[in-house]
């Protein structure tokens, strides 16, 4: 009976962390929403999802599966935290930025940044 309190105090700890105050989970929900806008798919899935940088000039990177049309494409994709640019997502999934500009700012911003993918 005495290990009850403790599991309560665990619980209470437990919840807490996982509470909308954690900013990595927020800015990652935030980013899988824009990219389900942009790609038109409320119903797009997501991997290997990582946030780099910080709370004010970071970004979320990883990759999207969509419908597009009655294909399913899966494409790398970056939402940038302050919204000074993108959100960007390979071509292929309606986006207009080439494969080079993409190839360069997922390098600069994901993988320099820490992404691990």
């Amino acid at each position: 009976m005495r290990q009850t309190p403790n599991l309560l105090v665990l619980c209470a700890l437990l919840s807490a962390c996982s509470s909308s105050g954690d900013w990595r989970a927020d800015a990652i929900a935030a980013a899988e929403g824009k990219m389900r806008g942009l790609v038109n798919d409320p119903a797009a899935t997501f991997t290997h999802v990582q946030l780099t940088g910080d709370s004010s000039t970071g970004q979320t990177c990883g990759d999207i599966t969509a419908k597009t049309g009655i294909f399913t494409k899966e494409a790398r994709f970056i939402v940038y935290i302050d919204n000074t640019a993108g959100p960007f997502v390979e071509p292929g999934l309606g986006q207009s930025m080439s494969q080079a500009d993409f190839d360069w700012a997922w390098k600069n911003d994901c993988v320099n940044e820490g992404y691990k993918g």
